[in-house]
């Protein structure tokens, strides 16, 4: 059982009130942890303290300091440096300033040790998702004691809410942990029950907060002969619906979301997770917040990310697959991105119309989602097809 930051910083601001004083802690190796700026330096007085379980004064820089062990069920973990300022600490003080500390670590210390089920359930998803590969067949039987469906055919859509946990403490950095935990989980929950009610509590999904004001959704998908392909557009119509419903909900917060695609079986659903945080972190990154978007939109903009190689080439294949397997087609594109995505340049060098080169293109469109004529579009080609041939 440590001191931790948080803690101490709740202790100084209750001494400040209660004594009148200025008061430092340091954990059990005399690191200060909090008080007038002087983080992470070391007071060997603070550690002697500790050590020898009684009050050591000693200057500190140009102040009297008296340290004093803190003692917590019946261990030293910390020492609390009192400033006398030409006027000695009493019995009294001292008394008073270990009862509150002990009730303010108490405090920490059983909200640490006594999480609420929710909270559970979203550090054992997060660590499904991002942990060492676990045992399939042990990990289902212990989501199912936490009475989290991971059976069902799923997708993940990271849904991030910008400025969120700031907006739930009102940006007051001196709230008491408690306090501050207690604002965000409320906003969190409201939020997170909000997503499950869109899709009317469907048992299929899954829906925690993670930190960081993000939440994961984990949506079921039904039907048989379910593959990456064919469950692309559903997955993206669900997002939508979520974002429109969220944005109506909370008109205040600015959400942006990341969609991941289907894959069979717990490895999948890992999988589907890694590509909606790249297309939540590629996409916002690129084009911005307050938008929707799926590994296959965001394409080839994770070379902004520290993606393997093989993953580059595996989604190039995904994404032009019907461009591809046309030659005409490709040799179209192809030009076309050498012309620097000019018409007429393009038409001369292929021998045809112009209006035929325009027909061809859009029909790229139409069969990859992606519009060479758009320069964003353009640039996902090309690097898809970069991605690809260098395979």
């Amino acid at each position: 059982m440590r001191l931790t930051p948080p803690v101490a910083t709740e202790i100084i601001q209750r001494a400040r009130l209660v004594l009148k004083r200025e008061v430092l802690v340091a954990d059990e190796r005399g690191v200060i942890l909090a008080g007038n700026g002087q983080e992470g330096q070391i007071a060997v007085d603070a550690l002697r303290a500790c050590q020898e379980g009684r009050i050591i004064r000693a200057a500190w820089g140009e102040e009297q300091v008296a340290w004093c062990p803190f003692v917590y069920e019946h261990r030293t973990i910390g020492a609390f440096g009192l400033i006398e300022e030409g006027i000695q600490v009493t019995p009294e003080a001292i008394s008073l300033l270990q009862g509150l500390a002990e009730v303010i670590a108490h405090q920490h210390f059983l909200h640490e040790r006594i999480q609420p089920t929710e909270r559970v359930r979203a550090n054992f998803l997060h660590q499904v998702l991002t942990g060492p590969n676990p045992d399939p067949s042990e990990t289902y039987r212990q989501a199912d004691i936490l009475q989290l469906n991971l059976r069902s055919a799923q997708a993940l859509i990271l849904i991030e809410a910008e400025g969120l946990e700031q907006e739930a403490t009102r940006g007051d950095t001196n709230l008491p942990l408690d306090q501050k935990n207690q604002l965000i989980n409320e906003v969190c929950e409201r939020i997170r029950l909000r997503i499950l009610e869109a899709f009317k509590n469907n048992p299929g999904n899954i829906c925690c907060y993670f930190g960081n004001n993000q939440f994961v959704l984990a949506k079921g998908i039904g039907g048989e002969g379910l593959t990456t392909r064919n469950t692309t557009r559903f997955l993206v119509e669900k997002a939508d619906y979520v974002y429109d419903t969220l944005q109506k909900a909370f008109k205040d917060t600015v959400f942006s979301v990341g969609v991941g695609q289907y894959y069979p079986d717990l490895g999948g659903l890992r999988k589907s997770y890694q590509e909606a945080k790249l297309a939540l972190t590629v996409g916002t990154k690129v084009w911005g917040t307050g938008e929707v978007y799926h590994i296959k939109q965001v394409g080839m903009f994770v070379t902004l990310a520290n993606v393997a190689q093989e993953r580059k080439a595996e989604l190039a294949h995904q994404i032009l697959h019907p461009l591809l397997r046309d030659e005409q087609l490709f040799k179209t594109v192809q030009t076309f991105l050498q012309s620097g995505l000019n018409l007429t340049d393009a038409a001369e060098k292929l021998h045809v119309h112009r209006n035929t080169l325009i027909y061809r293109l859009d029909k790229t469109k139409k069969v990859i989602g992606l519009d060479p004529r758009v320069f964003d579009d353009a640039l996902q080609i090309k690097l898809g097809l970069m991605f690809y041939q260098e395979t």
